[in-house]
């Protein structure tokens, strides 16, 4: 029996400095608000419309000890043809005929040598984005956010913690790229790889990317912009998502192979979908396996559905709170898969260096030391990285495990904690001491 899901995911609401501006960017398609998805009832498959998944593309794989000559055979027999390969898990990246492509998964589901196949679904970054003037998420200290007066200690106990360098610890950023140039992010980048088929390359158009990377490590006390949470950091400039904000499953997928086979130890992902991908969750999980902890947004859906890959077993899924201790008012939550929370309302960083008219003009020092306030899980979830790179160089960094476990049982448990959220809102501090 079919059943049928409505996405009403909100991603991001942009406002200007003088009135509100809103542009939303939905869930998996731009120009989409609402999107119906049937559920066929298989163990191995879901039926989507094509606006949420490239078109013509399907994702399978074929259990172990099938020949390749079977496999050519099958797959040629139903006119799909092999276009890419996700090594590691053995995902066949597969091109189609569109006006035949449900035809085909149905096909593919019924043949007893495959152990999956699913369209490749679209994400997309999870941002509302917003002018603000301090890093209150650090430290707050009861200064007024956007006409709302600060709770006293509502932040993440940031400057008692960031004496845990975080040296030599990788944390991967999946996302529309990063700005390298930026004077707050020069030297951070030791590794970048593309993913997305954009023509700008591993450079951030969009500006989301490069906004997350300034949360998790912009360098600090060097007497410019921001404080990233964990300044000694490094990062992998993983673009999975292109200039508009959009990227396949496959090529997330992609990324966090990537970031594994490059010394990653933390994985960063602001973005999400709302269909669950066998594909996806096969990656999540061999990074897990290789010791790489796993960060990724809640949505910013305020309702309980969920989203991939944060609602994945083996990653920390973040949701957002506000400079009162409160649950964000677009954060989605669920107390069974949303992880823990953090600052993720009007934070402060870095932006990139172009400007259009779909973004309001951020607040730019020199040509390219520009900066700006967003709001989202988007930048809860780079919160929560930072410190799991902190926790990794303390004595607490023996294990993927281990820094998780550390983050979830020392978060504070504010308002919300059992009912949006499992564990409770990030502390630095108490994570590494």
């Amino acid at each position: 029996m079919a059943k049928i899901l409505v996405l009403a995911f909100l991603l991001s609401c942009i406002y200007s400095s003088v009135g509100v501006r809103k542009i939303t960017i939905l869930l998996l398609f731009p120009l989409l608000a609402f999107v119906f998805l049937n559920l066929f009832n298989s163990s191995n498959l879901v039926f989507a419309q094509t606006n949420n998944h490239v078109p013509g593309q399907i994702l399978v794989k074929f259990k172990t000890g099938i020949p390749q000559s079977v496999i050519d055979r099958q797959l040629g027999g139903i006119g799909a043809k092999q276009i890419d390969k996700i090594d590691i898990i053995d995902v066949l990246i597969l091109n189609v005929p569109k006006v035949a492509e449900t035809s085909i998964l149905k096909a593919l589901s019924k043949n007893p040598n495959i152990e999956f196949a699913e369209f490749d679904y679209i994400a997309t970054a999870l941002l509302n984005d917003t002018y603000f003037s301090r890093e209150w998420g650090l430290k707050n200290t009861g200064q007024v956010i956007n006409g709302v007066t600060g709770v006293v200690g509502a932040d993440i106990d940031w400057p008692e913690a960031w004496a845990a360098t975080g040296s030599s610890i990788k944390i991967a950023i999946l996302d529309t790229g990063i700005n390298e140039s930026h004077p707050d992010l020069t030297g951070k980048v030791v590794g970048r790889v593309d993913f997305s088929n954009s023509s700008s390359g591993t450079n951030d158009i969009y500006g989301h990317g490069n906004h997350v990377a300034g949360i998790v490590a912009a360098s600090t006390d060097n007497n410019l912009g921001v404080a990233g949470v964990c300044p000694k950091c490094t990062l992998l400039n993983v673009k999975v998502l292109n200039d508009s904000g959009s990227g396949s499953y496959s090529g997330i997928a992609k990324g966090i192979n990537w970031a594994i086979q490059n010394g990653a130890k933390v994985i960063n992902m602001s973005l999400g979908g709302s269909l669950r991908s066998s594909t996806l969750e096969s990656a999540v999980n061999n990074a897990w396996n290789n010791g790489v902890v796993v960060v990724a947004a809640a949505g910013n859906s305020n309702n309980p559905s969920k989203t991939y890959p944060g609602a994945y077993k083996n990653v920390i899924a973040v949701a957002a709170t506000d400079n009162r201790d409160q649950k964000a008012s677009f954060s989605s939550y669920g107390v069974k898969w949303v992880d823990i929370a953090a600052p993720g309302v009007y934070i402060f960083s870095t932006w990139k260096d172009s400007l259009s008219q779909s973004n309001p003009q951020p607040e730019c020092v020199t040509t390219n030391e520009c900066y700006k306030y967003a709001s989202g899980t988007s930048m809860s979830t780079p919160i929560v990285s930072g410190v799991a790179g902190l926790v990794w160089s303390s004595n607490y960094g023996t294990s993927a495990q281990s820094v998780r476990n550390r983050i979830e049982s020392t978060a504070d448990k504010i308002s919300g904690t059992g009912n949006y959220w499992s564990n409770g809102r990030v502390n630095a501090y108490k994570a590494v001491n």
